[in-house]
């Protein structure tokens, strides 16, 4: 009965059938997979997604050295430049730190199988995990802006850290820039022959074009960052913040308001970062390495505008001080 039982199905049902009979579960080819296998629709991360980026976010290559399982972390990064950085089935992709990238980006259409080229010191996995801290099933590429060389912000809870090489975070919130600020704009080291925004401007004779290298303070109005784009206005030591008054108790001391419009004016330059084409980039500023009111900041860069008042500064580089 048995043996025309299992003559009724073809050989290859019969084979698999045995088959099924003889492995685990968890080996079984015909056993039930998990629900979350069977689909490979990308997960719903807008409740993720955040119009803010953190202010405390560190570089990777930083936060691989202390960061401990369980902990909440903000970090910095750029998806990895390869084919397999933002994984086909699964939410998860790899973040690499910028200072560790060498040379231009590829186009999308000769990117490498993977960058070999960053240590492994200088990359994160970043995952969407569900309650059993397993990836969820579906990619993420081209999702809300994730592509190879995006950069992104994330907070999240480390799962697995060893403190040299390995540093896995399951996302908790993520911020993905509309334009990204390019890698290396952050200065690591303070340019040379820095010049006092206020002494630049009272000796006279900036123009259009010049080179410059200057040093200030984040202020200047109650919102010196321009929310949503690369803009902010850096203030020289030719006048004082109020919080440079002892008995002043201004709750926005970065606003300069005991100070006339005028000589705001005359020493002060606003500062923005632009494009290829020569766009201000959409992007926050403010929180960037730390970035935020009456940060003291050496920016390099050129002079694109002026009226004979007010100037503008294009900046190629960035240095924060403090």
């Amino acid at each position: 009965m048995k043996s025309r039982w299992i003559g009724t199905r073809s050989g290859a049902s019969a084979l698999a059938f045995l088959l099924a009979a003889a492995l685990p579960a968890g080996l079984n080819p015909l056993s039930p997979r998990p629900a979350h296998a069977q689909s490979s629709k990308s997960p719903d991360i807008k409740p993720l997604l955040t119009d803010a980026l953190p202010s405390d976010a560190a570089e990777i290559a930083d936060a691989m050295k202390s960061a401990k399982v369980g902990e909440v972390v903000a970090l910095h990064g750029h998806v990895a430049l390869a084919k397999d950085a933002i994984s086909k089935d699964l939410a998860s992709f790899t973040l690499v730190d910028e200072t560790a990238r060498q040379g231009p980006a590829p186009a999308s259409d000769k990117l490498p199988d993977t960058e070999s080229g960053v240590p492994a010191s200088a990359r994160a996995v970043v995952q969407v995990v569900d309650s059993a801290g397993q990836p969820l099933p579906g990619g993420l590429a081209g999702k809300h802006g994730l592509r190879p060389g995006a950069e992104v912000f994330v907070t999240g809870k480390v799962l697995a850290a060893d403190g040299e090489k390995h540093l896995v975070v399951s996302i908790q919130s993520m911020h993905v820039p509309r334009s990204s600020i390019p890698p290396g704009f952050f200065l690591a080291s303070a340019p040379a022959e820095a010049r006092d925004i206020s002494e630049a401007r009272k000796a006279g004779g900036l123009k259009m074009g010049d080179q410059v290298v200057l040093m200030g303070r984040v202020g200047g109005s109650k919102t010196p960052f321009v929310a949503g784009r690369a803009i902010f206005t850096l203030m020289g030591r030719g006048l004082k913040a109020c919080s440079d008054n002892p008995d002043d108790l201004c709750k926005q001391p970065w606003d300069y308001c005991c100070e006339t419009r005028d000589d705001i004016i005359a020493n002060s330059v606003t500062v923005q970062a632009v494009d290829a084409k020569g766009q201000v980039l959409r992007t926050e500023m403010k929180g960037r390495r730390g970035l935020r009111e009456l940060s003291e900041l050496i920016v390099v860069g050129k002079v694109t505008s002026t009226d004979g008042k007010s100037l503008v500064v294009t900046a190629t580089g960035v240095h924060v001080v403090r």
